[in-house]
């Protein structure tokens, strides 16, 4: 049976509701015996195994994302005394990317990526380097999609393998990891936090700015120096710039999604590996992008 991804999402939530909500249920919590309108109900596993969730499949569209550049617009500290040495690590739904040390920044100066190899979403398995080895996947990743850029400044001297040497082991299978932390709260490193900004891209904000297979969209945020007033930087100015592309369509099979789902999870039943995702769901935080000069993003 093939049915469309929004359809089915529309049967998740009606199955779900079926299955848990009543007329009282945000009056009061159900007793934890089972009581007279319970009877005949299935349970949850009843209902799971009667589903033939191997019989479901839907066409999914695929996207990347791929690092372009940052721009130190106005470097940290004073601009005479010396450089930035830069690292930038990026974290999405699977993982996490590090750059290498990136040395001689000053004020209006430009690092490119080579975006074959500086996937931040859709990042292939096992550990990377942004801008080395950080290869995307061919298939992608469905929407919605995210991720968390940081760039931090090392100031030590005298430190010649990098941020941290403290080891981050082997990733969990289909997932990936930096050889190291930019973050380095293990405190082998000397940093100093330059900047970070959070990107969310809605389903349907990509379903209508990249409708084509090939189109792509490139954008810029400015790193906020003090997020939430968590980690204030010495107000260095810095952009980071990326790319979104759209990838060939995939077929999916609800089992395999199901069966993934489960392990991760550590789901009972496949309705109980569904409802953990519906829970899971957050609306996307809105995003100071600024369009590149002459190629502005579709359907913006």
């Amino acid at each position: 049976m093939m049915i469309s991804r929004r359809h089915f999402m529309a049967i998740c939530f009606s199955v779900v509701a079926g299955l848990w909500c009543t007329p009282g249920a945000f009056a009061q919590a159900r007793p934890a015996s089972p009581q007279p309108e319970d009877a005949g109900r299935p349970t949850i596993a009843e209902a799971s195994r009667a589903t033939r969730w191997d019989t479901i499949q839907w066409i999914e569209r695929r996207y990347k994302i791929e690092a372009i550049r940052f721009k130190a617009r106005d470097e940290s500290g004073f601009d005479w005394p010396g450089s930035d040495e830069v690292m930038v690590q990026t974290d999405d739904a699977k993982g996490w990317t590090v750059s290498r040390e990136i040395g001689g920044i000053d004020s209006g100066d430009t690092h490119n990526f080579d975006p074959a190899k500086s996937c931040i979403v859709a990042v292939r398995p096992g550990t990377v380097v942004l801008g080395e080895s950080s290869v995307c996947e061919e298939v992608g990743e469905p929407a919605p999609l995210g991720f968390r850029v940081e760039l931090w400044e090392q100031d030590s001297i005298g430190f010649p393998y990098g941020f941290c040497l403290g080891s981050v082991g082997t990733p969990e299978p289909g997932r990936h990891v930096g050889p190291y932390s930019a973050v380095c709260q293990d405190g082998t490193g000397f940093n100093d936090f330059i900047g970070s900004a959070r990107i969310d891209y809605p389903t349907q904000e990509l379903e209508v700015g990249l409708p084509h297979v090939g189109d792509e969209v490139i954008e810029s945020v400015t790193l906020d120096p003090c997020p939430d007033l968590a980690a204030c930087a010495g107000y260095p100015d810095y952009t980071f710039t990326w790319r979104v592309t759209r990838l060939p369509d995939v077929r999916v099979d609800l089992r395999a999604v199901l069966d993934e789902a489960m392990q991760r999870s550590g789901a009972g039943s496949e309705l109980e590996a569904i409802a953990t995702g519906l829970r899971s769901l957050r609306a996307p935080s809105p995003r100071k992008i600024e369009p590149e000069t002459g190629n502005p993003p579709p359907g913006r």
